[in-house]
């Protein structure tokens, strides 16, 4: 019996919680390891059982430890879940404060972020205050070297959220294509319901564009009347946004250019390839897939003319004109709805465009991405405004469609990946990163790299023209889990970013349906693989490139969410610019065509500004 009583004195490690502080708005509780000799204290609320038997739950605050040791890693976010009955969107501020055993600081930022991401896991994040207290108390025990957390909640009252937070706006980008939520708002808000579907018809022929669609089409994705349809649309023509196409008004197509480029950019309708095909020969064609990608890509050339042919599933845009000394064409990919692989033609348009255009040797494929978090090192955190670039891993490969597959030791990632035959556009590249990497902290506060200039350039033309370019105010960090909250996570650097010097970025760009929406897959596929972003998947482009025999292609993607670049329209315009802008700097490295001399450089202005 005495052998049993001491048995029962010795002290076993356990996961305590203990609360320390509660009002109506703030409850603070610390969570931490802890020997425990005495599992019959009084002051012991509850006992662990099953694979939870080492966590204890104390009544009160008697047995906190208190210490004046400084904390380690302090991360804060916001938590937005929406009522589904009310709309209303309800805050809570929560903080964490982690202290870790004898660890270097680099360790504590390492162990930080992966505690971090496994708290963001969006199949597994819990929706309630119990349930996240359980995963901290879970996670703890997981990650050995922290040593305790301190969690502060503070819930927001209703009348105090900022009515102008731009949760707003990404709560309503989400629900654009919910059905049953506009369906909603049509009963208990007519003026918001009107104003979302013009922005989603808008957004519809955007991405059908060059093709044109037809008002019934339209009515049965908005799920609204054909009559209430024709008349939003009429209302987005009076704003130059939109046109008709025919006579009765029942064909109707996105506006390629705004009305105060009239003058200068011609718009010419076409009925058959030969007559571009025999009389341009551009030698570099780039490849877009979003609207305002096309407008980005055709800011930075010169002397344009776009060619336009609208005939049912078959429209072309194509937009020749010049880039330094190289002729060059662009084009924008159709597509409706929001899968951007099954539902498009992509490849048989890549092939059309590469088959019309038979001088062209080199492609590239520019636009927006989502660049993919990181919650502790900002030198590896891609945010909105950065430029990545698809640049060779160790074997080759720019690109690659991922699928997460979970196994006995968590996750595998089965991938098909793409790499150009020819790596010429790279090496012209290469003295560019180069330079970049060695003289981008040290560089004096005037000094513009060449995509600097162009951006510039570009974001002024766009502007010029009424088309709102400009870098949004709010870089918020939102992931959307899947069981319906927002997380607004923190930058890691809170640093003032200065988007007109965009960060330039070097790895592989992935797609993956199954991973997008799982922000600890993704991050975990960056570790593995370096991929730096997501895009809408692409790989349909590339192979078709592939098979038109173009050997040289280069993938440049601008940041314009955390998803996969189709989430946040706002961003859209900016991020393209800045992709767009360092695809002008490569294209200025590209030799001169030149019969005499093909290896010939230009004797562009600008060349001597390329490094």
């Amino acid at each position: 019996m005495a052998n049993q009583q001491y048995q029962s004195r010795v002290p076993k490690e356990y996961v305590v919680l203990i609360p320390l502080h509660k009002t109506s708005t703030i409850n603070t509780v610390l969570i931490e390891r802890r020997k425990v000799a005495d599992i019959t204290d009084k002051n012991i609320l509850h006992i662990g059982s099953g694979r939870n038997v080492d966590f204890i739950i104390y009544k009160n605050s008697e047995p906190a430890i208190r210490d004046n040791e400084p904390v380690q890693f302090s991360s804060q976010f916001k938590v937005f879940m929406t009522d589904k009955q009310t709309d209303e969107i309800h805050q809570e501020n929560r903080t964490l404060r982690l202290w870790f055993y004898n660890l270097t600081q680099n360790q504590c930022l390492s162990d930080a972020h992966e505690f971090i991401r496994s708290l963001f896991k969006s199949d597994e994040f819990p929706r309630d205050y119990f349930s996240f207290i359980k995963r901290l108390m879970e996670l703890l025990r997981m990650f050995t070297r922290i040593r305790k957390i301190e969690l502060e909640i503070q819930t927001i009252n209703q009348n105090n959220i900022d009515v102008d937070h731009p949760i707003e706006q990404y709560v309503s980008r989400l629900m654009l294509y919910d059905n049953d939520y506009l369906s909603e708002m049509h009963g208990k808000n007519p003026q918001r319901y009107a104003d979302l579907i013009k922005e989603k018809l808008l957004d519809l022929l955007e991405q059908a564009f060059p093709n044109p669609m037809l008002v019934n089409d339209l009515a049965k994705y908005v799920e609204c009347d054909a009559q209430i349809v024709f008349q939003y649309l009429v209302e987005l023509e009076d704003k130059n946004l939109v046109k008709h196409l025919d006579q009765d008004g029942q064909q109707w197509t996105r506006v390629i250019i705004a009305a105060e480029e009239e003058d200068t950019h011609k718009v010419i309708l076409y009925k058959s390839i030969a007559e571009l095909s025999s009389t341009f020969r551009p030698t570099i064609a780039i490849i877009t897939v979003n609207y305002f990608e096309k407008l980005a890509v055709d800011a930075m050339i010169e002397n344009k003319v776009t060619f336009v042919r609208h005939k049912a599933g078959e429209s072309n845009v194509y937009t020749i004109g010049t880039i330094g000394p190289h002729h060059v064409v662009s084009t924008k990919l159709p597509l409706i709805g929001r899968s951007r692989t099954a539902q498009i033609s992509t490849g048989s348009t890549t092939t059309r465009l590469l088959g019309t255009f038979q001088q062209v040797q080199h492609v590239f494929i520019i636009g927006c991405a989502g660049g993919v978090s990181h919650y502790t090192d900002a030198t590896k955190h891609i945010r909105r405004g950065d430029v990545v670039v698809g640049y060779p891993n160790e074997e080759d490969y720019v690109y690659g469609i991922y699928e997460a597959e979970q196994s006995s030791e968590g996750y595998e990632f089965v991938s098909t990946c793409y790499k150009p035959k020819s790596f010429q556009l790279y090496q012209l590249m290469e003295p560019i990163k180069e330079n970049y990497q060695q003289t981008n902290q040290t560089r004096p506060v005037t000094h513009q790299y060449p995509w600097e200039k162009f951006l510039e350039e570009g974001v002024q033309y766009l502007l010029s023209h009424n088309i709102d370019c400009l870098p949004p105010n709010n870089d918020r960090l939102h992931i959307k889990m899947d069981n319906g909250e927002i997380v607004e996570a923190k930058h890691p650097d809170q640093i003032k970013k200065d988007y007109n010097r965009p960060t330039i970025r070097f790895g592989m760009i992935g797609g993956g349906k199954n991973i997008l929406t799982n922000d600890y897959l993704k991050s975990t596929l960056c570790e593995k693989c370096n991929v730096l972003c997501f895009d809408s998947e692409i790989d349909q482009v590339i192979a078709a490139v592939q098979g038109n025999r173009t050997e040289s292609f280069m993938i440049i993607r601008g940041i314009s969410d955390y998803h996969d670049g189709t989430l946040n329209k706002e961003w859209q315009p900016f991020s393209s610019l800045c992709a767009a802008a360092f695809m002008k700097t490569i294209i200025y490295k590209i030799p001169k065509p030149s019969r005499q001399n093909p290896n010939l450089h230009s004797n562009s202005d600008h060349d001597e500004d390329i490094l």
